[in-house]
């Protein structure tokens, strides 16, 4: 049987719209509806490939409403080709590409037969609103949907930049040029690191010319950098407070947190982006308090996230150096006299808070609970999830992926490890997927279908 429908669904995908219609429209569609939903997901779609799973939704009504229950209905972690991780030497990581996608509800990877090669050859800069966004050779941007398959290019952000030339070699390495006639060559994730570390959308494209834009958290964060839907050039919008942490979009409203933790508002409003406001908050003492105590064993990253209508402040603190029984160490306590060679320390999430603002009083509140909620954080846009919307999911977490570019690249024995579920109560960490070895690159990603930011 699901052989059968495997080959159906290929012939459907593969055929014209008239082609189509007459499947529809034929006695073997009935057939296939009245196959039990039970017998459906154990026996056909839990052994099709992710494209497969997208493609045999055209089959009849039934199959289409539990494939897109599946496909929409939960987030995905987008994952690096498990053969290439687990076999290669953590040196020549720059050809390696995304292979699969993991479903959090059921815990299984769906595998990529013929695998897009943007997931190859391209740097992944952002994921939001069910789109990932690469950034391709000639600083060109390009939006892809894994579930509907469709792909969309816009201008280049090479002048953005401030390069003359951007190309990737044989080695998977980008070849840079820039305005002053330096030449350098980068790594996939010092892309991120030097020229887009986040892209989000302030819409959702669809084949209906929606009014959509694109925002980019460029150039060390320093620079924020908006393209609207059907224009051919990029406006860099006028700041206040750089460098930045983290942009957010919601409800036609582009927030972005600072550096010193401000925030500062832009209304998109007919394809432009007008400034509203600045919120200018001091940090909390409580973060203030625990960074001091780290001293130089902990670093912090920022996040802003909009949950159940307040917005929210997420710290994060990543241990430079942590030995395997989760002690923070220094990096001098990574050599001994026993070796040439430094003990292997990898950089390590090991505390989160959450605050939210309190409007009236402008100030951070913390957070004890999340509730119900869920937030995915890393390099993809910062969301908050209902715990309830499927299965599985742990409520009063985070979910997070490695977005420490200034160090991915690093070591050849570990960058892109450092993702897991967080539980705001306990304070522990669990793993999400687990691969044999710490150097996985690319680095995990999540895709947060839109449907699941309505909820």
């Amino acid at each position: 049987m699901a052989v059968q429908a495997k080959r159906k669904a290929r012939t459907i995908a593969s055929s014209s719209t008239k082609r189509r219609r007459k499947v529809f429209d034929s006695s073997s569609s009935s057939l296939f509806d009245q196959v039990p939903t039970d017998i459906l997901r154990s026996m056909i779609f839990n052994r099709l490939s992710f494209i497969d799973l997208v493609r045999v939704k055209a089959v009849c009504s039934s199959w289409n409403l539990l494939g897109e229950k599946i496909v929409s209905g939960m987030p995905w972690l987008l994952l690096p080709s498990k053969k290439q991780v687990e076999e290669g030497d953590g040196i020549d990581v720059n050809n390696n590409g995304y292979n699969g996608f993991l479903n959090l509800r059921d815990n299984r990877v769906y595998r990529l037969i013929s695998v897009p090669k943007e997931f190859r050859e391209c740097c992944c800069i952002g994921s939001s609103n069910g789109w990932l966004v690469f950034l391709k050779e000639n600083a060109v941007p390009l939006l892809f949907n894994p579930f509907g398959q469709v792909k969309i290019q816009l201008p280049s952000v090479d002048h953005l930049l401030g390069l003359l030339k951007m190309e990737r070699n044989m080695d998977g390495e980008y070849e840079i040029e820039d305005f002053h006639g330096y030449k350098d060559n980068r790594l996939k994730q010092q892309i991120r690191e030097c020229y887009i570390r986040k892209a989000i959308l302030t819409g959702e494209p669809d084949c209906n010319s929606k009014n959509y834009g694109l925002a980019l958290l460029c150039n060390k964060g320093k620079q924020i950098a908006y393209h609207e839907s059907g224009e051919s050039f990029w406006t860099v919008l006028d700041v206040s407070h750089p460098p930045y942490h983290d942009i957010i979009c919601h409800e036609n409203h582009l927030c972005a947190l600072s550096e010193d933790h401000n925030i500062e508002v832009w209304e998109v409003q007919g394809g432009c982006l007008r400034k509203k406001f600045d919120i200018v908050v001091p940090f909390p003492e409580k973060s203030i308090a625990k960074g001091n105590s780290f001293r130089d064993l902990c670093t912090s990253r920022s996040y802003l996230v909009e949950s159940c209508g307040d917005l929210v402040l997420v710290v994060r603190y990543i241990g430079e150096f942590v030995d395997w029984d989760g002690t923070l160490v220094h990096e001098a306590d990574t050599l001994t006299d026993y070796s040439t060679h430094p003990k292997v320390c990898p950089y390590k999430t090991c505390l989160f808070h959450v605050y939210k603002m309190d409007f009236n009083e402008v100030k951070w509140v913390e957070m004890e609970s999340l509730g119900d909620r869920a937030l995915f954080l890393g390099g993809n846009q910062s969301v908050s999830i209902s715990a309830r919307s499927f299965p599985n999911c742990e409520r009063n977490s985070i979910y997070f992926t490695d977005d420490y570019w200034e160090r991915m690249e690093e070591d050849y024995l570990y960058g892109g490890h450092d993702y897991g579920i967080y539980n705001l109560e306990d304070e522990n960490v669990k793993p999400i997927y687990e691969f044999s070895t710490d150097k996985i690159q690319p680095p995990p990603c999540w895709i947060i279908p839109q449907a699941m930011l309505e909820a």
